[in-house]
């Protein structure tokens, strides 16, 4: 007898996380009124595109909000690296369901510099006056932690030195447009994010789920997808016409119909997926 069911669902900010937790949720009290249901979220800088990530528990003899480590049923990731940070809260052979969308999150920058075209540049040394990281480095009385200038000129062009920052003065003030910024950063390849999920378990699937909410008009109709994927598994202890009425209950009357075919969009992806 299963005495309890695990959910973990991560993304990035503005993605509808903590929305699909709460039609979750309230899915879980109605389809079963001995559930008691526990939620705990984590979204700190969300609003700025920072991480989710939303526990959610229920059964009759639920107390603690936490996932523990290895023990979710099942992971809902609407992103594709916060699938691989979160990975670890999987039980093995849990339900693994993954948004194939990319949103670079700010973890993944290492940094950001400046770099100069050097067929528009004319070495007129405007960027290398106004550098603050140069003007740092020329004053011998500042404590500032600087190991290099940013930029100099040679052979009549300027060129960015690795001490700098990235912070875009000097493509502000760049008359010929001939500075932009590169930012570096670390996000693993896609066939290498679905290895990592292999080793785990035999039901995770990547989803084409930017692709389906597109095509049925609207991008911000991901997260009911997600939703609506889920439901593909039968032994999830979840009603289906349950999280329909909820959805009619949470959300404005003039988003339920889209939201309702997202749901059954994202349910029948992957029914298709099972009867392969």
């Amino acid at each position: 007898m299963v005495t309890d069911f695990n959910i973990v669902l991560v993304g990035t900010g503005g993605q509808g996380v903590i929305l699909s937790s709460n039609i979750l949720g309230w899915t879980a009290i109605k389809s079963d009124p001995t559930n008691k249901v526990r939620t705990a979220e984590t979204h700190g800088m969300a609003q700025r595109g920072g991480t989710v990530i939303v526990h959610l528990r229920f059964g009759p003899a639920v107390e603690s909000p936490l996932v523990k480590m290895r023990s979710a049923d099942v992971l809902l990731a609407f992103e594709l690296v916060e699938a691989i940070r979160y990975l670890n809260f999987l039980k093995p052979n849990g339900i693994l369901l993954v948004s194939d969308e990319i949103i670079i999150p700010p973890v993944c920058y290492r940094g950001q510099h400046a770099r100069v075209n050097p067929k528009a540049c004319i070495g007129c040394g405007n960027c290398r006056i106004n550098c603050n990281i140069n003007t740092y480095f020329q004053n011998t009385q500042s404590f500032a932690v600087i190991n290099s200038p940013a930029s100099h000129i040679v052979n009549g062009a300027c060129e960015i030195l690795p001490g700098c920052t990235g912070c875009m003065t000097c493509v502000e003030i760049c008359r010929r447009s001939a500075i932009d910024v590169i930012k570096d950063i670390s996000y693993p390849p896609v066939t290498d994010i679905a290895d990592a999920f292999k080793a785990i378990t035999t039901q995770g699937f990547i989803l084409p789920v930017s692709r389906i909410a597109q095509e049925l008009g609207d991008i911000r109709m991901l997260n009911t997808v997600m939703i609506g994927a889920l439901f593909g598994f039968q032994d999830v202890p979840l009603k289906f016409e349950i999280v329909k009425d909820v959805i009619h209950e949470l959300l404005p009357p003039k988003v339920v119909e889209l939201n309702l075919k997202a749901l059954h969009a994202g349910r029948l992806y992957v029914k298709g997926l099972l009867n392969k």
